[in-house]
């Protein structure tokens, strides 16, 4: 009964606030995940609940920070929406907070959220499931520049740390083998065509594998279907898969993209050239 109300007040307070904590610090929020039950049930925005781990960093940092998280990601995604905008494509989305942001800020856009790894991707499931999300579409794969079946080296404390190059952390991971392919494929199996204006938003966040997600969305790269695209280059992760955020860079502005923003957040922004 004390976890409930404590849980209660807190989304309370959370919503208060426009569904995000006020900005209290490191310490109030150790503070308060110690006076939270391990899990917990979130209404992360208005018509989207969850229930939560507070062991799991990016489930932590989401649920405290709100659309503070990788600011100022989540209000540029927003500022992309279009009456033109059917797709935001989630890819690497871990337990899909930015997909739940993006579907409560456009009452038509239809997105797909890409997770492999199996266990955060049940989490997508069921929270598309309790919340009835009929334009939300989770998809247990990786994408990449071909089809294969790749090693996941699955993290441990924070879900959001799962990768397909060798991560040095991961040494002692669990490994699961995962189906990847390039997004060109997955585009021609789902009977979607690419559109002839910007009118697609996407989110790569893949630990590394970045460059070879976007080889293997070339073609649509190149027939500018994006609005915006949001892609983490972090150098200590591309590493793992030997590339480096130049490459990234040259090769969005070899398909007609031009940058708009990189911000220490560890996140690039691009919008067509």
């Amino acid at each position: 009964m004390k976890n409930y109300f404590i849980v209660k007040i807190a989304n309370s307070i959370r919503k208060s606030f426009g569904y995000q904590f006020p900005r209290l610090g490191r310490l109030a929020m150790d503070l308060f995940y110690r006076l939270m039950p391990d899990k917990f049930d979130a209404q992360l925005f208005p018509g989207i609940n969850a229930v939560l781990s507070k062991q799991d960093l990016t489930q932590r940092s989401t649920y405290w920070q709100g659309k503070r998280f990788e600011n100022p990601t989540a209000t540029i995604l927003e500022s992309w929406i279009t009456e033109d905008t059917t797709h935001f494509f989630d890819i690497g989305s871990n337990y899909g907070f930015f997909s739940y942001w993006m579907l409560t800020r456009s009452k038509s856009i239809i997105v797909n959220s890409f997770e492999p790894n199996p266990s955060t991707y049940s989490i997508v499931r069921e929270i598309k499931r309790r919340n009835n999300l009929a334009r939300l579409h989770p998809w247990n794969i990786g994408l990449g520049e071909s089809a294969s079946i790749l090693a996941l080296h699955l993290g441990t404390v924070d879900s959001g740390h799962s990768t397909f190059g060798e991560n040095p952390e991961l040494h002692a991971s669990s490994i699961a083998n995962i189906e990847v392919k390039p997004f060109s494929l997955w585009l021609t199996e789902s009977g979607m065509t690419i559109p002839s204006f910007p009118a697609w938003i996407a989110k790569i966040d893949v630990e590394g594998f970045e460059l070879k997600v976007l080889t293997g969305m070339e073609a649509a790269l190149r027939a500018k279907a994006f609005q915006g695209i949001v892609i983490e280059v972090n150098e200590f992760t591309l590493g793992f898969c030997n590339t480096k955020a130049s490459e990234i860079f040259s090769f969005l502005e070899s398909c007609g993209y031009k940058q708009m923003l990189i911000h220490p957040c560890g996140n690039a922004f691009y919008i067509p050239a």
